[in-house]
């Protein structure tokens, strides 16, 4: 069992000290670790140039063709059973470098696909190194901590919300998560016994959950929420009665019990949304017919769309070279 700790923050700051002691506790519960701080590491975003899935798709394996680190971050993730990700919350969400790494893996990881192209090449009699990395159809268990220095809660808002983008597309699970905002009072984790034994707890949690059905898996957070899969209470309204877990991607309906706000959700929406294999099934057929169509429009309408393009030859792009900083 591996639980691998990957922090977003300063070095030896406070999301290095916050992963790190969940991860010792699941050290003592009897996994290995391993953490990686990706402060100094070159993590760039996703240009959408789709050459993952074209080589995916010539029956090589699904590489991004950027070269930095991400190869390295990608290993161990590759490896790991459990994850504990902390990041630091500067703008209401967590920092960019943490939504470059959910871009570059989401996607060209998406298990959907892996499972597609697994079947087409069994189907095509191949074996052993010509089929896809098994790692990759491994169910893996979540802990997130947003680290955030306002003392008022909403300055974090989104911090563990976008955190969550980490998951669906490779199907991991959260089993905990943590908003430690308030630092700039506490100054340093480790001067809060309460918090640093909540954190112990997490790792516990993460290690504990690894080898358990991802539909069973237990929630350890201190609130479960008003979704029952992600456990937030953040939601899209949509009129009078209905909203949408932003998350998820379910819709629930409103209920109201005396001076509570529940949300119900049918068990056809929960087997649907973006954490059940289906959800991500759905989204990968979607996607599927729009390049199809894609391919069509483009086949029959290519000169028109380049004669509607001209006109925006008009608006021409600034040169940096150009620049010189005052």
């Amino acid at each position: 069992m591996k639980v691998l700790g990957i922090s977003f923050g300063r070095k030896g700051q406070n999301c290095d000290i916050v992963c790190k002691q969940a991860l010792l506790a699941a050290k003592k519960s009897g996994a290995e670790v391993e953490f990686i701080n990706t402060c100094h590491l070159n993590i760039d975003r996703c240009t959408g140039c789709g050459a993952c899935d074209r080589r995916m798709e010539k029956g090589g394996p699904c590489r991004c063709v950027i070269k930095d680190d991400f190869p390295f971050l990608e290993e161990h993730i590759l490896e790991a059973d459990g994850i504990i990700l902390s990041a630091p919350v500067y703008v209401l969400g967590p920092v960019g470098q943490f939504k470059n790494l959910t871009d570059r893996l989401g996607p060209s990881h998406d298990r959907a696909y892996m499972m597609q192209q697994q079947q087409k090449r069994m189907a095509e009699g191949k074996t052993k190194e010509e089929l896809m990395d098994e790692r990759l159809f491994k169910d893996r268990f979540l802990g997130l901590i947003s680290v955030g220095g306002a003392r008022t809660e909403n300055w974090t808002s989104l911090g563990l919300l976008n955190m969550h983008l980490f998951a669906p597309s490779m199907q991991m699970t959260v089993v905990d998560q943590m908003n430690v905002y308030g630092m700039g009072d506490r100054v340093s984790p480790v001067l809060d016994e309460r918090l640093m034994e909540r954190l112990a707890a997490m790792g516990e949690h993460v290690a504990a959950s690894v080898g358990t059905p991802r539909e069973e898996a237990k929630w350890y957070g201190d609130d479960k929420g008003l979704c029952p899969v992600c456990h937030n209470r953040t939601f899209t309204i949509k009129d009078a009665r209905h909203v949408e877990c932003p998350i998820c991607g379910m819709y629930g309906e409103l209920k109201l019990q005396g001076e509570d706000v529940r949300v119900e959700f049918s068990p056809e929406q929960i087997a649907q949304c973006r954490y059940r294999t289906q959800g991500v099934i759905d989204h990968r057929n979607e996607i599927d017919s729009m390049t199809k169509r894609c391919i069509r429009v483009i086949r029959e309408q290519g000169e028109q769309i380049k004669e509607l393009l001209k006109p925006l030859d008009e608006i021409q792009e600034l040169d940096r070279k150009e620049f010189t900083e005052k």
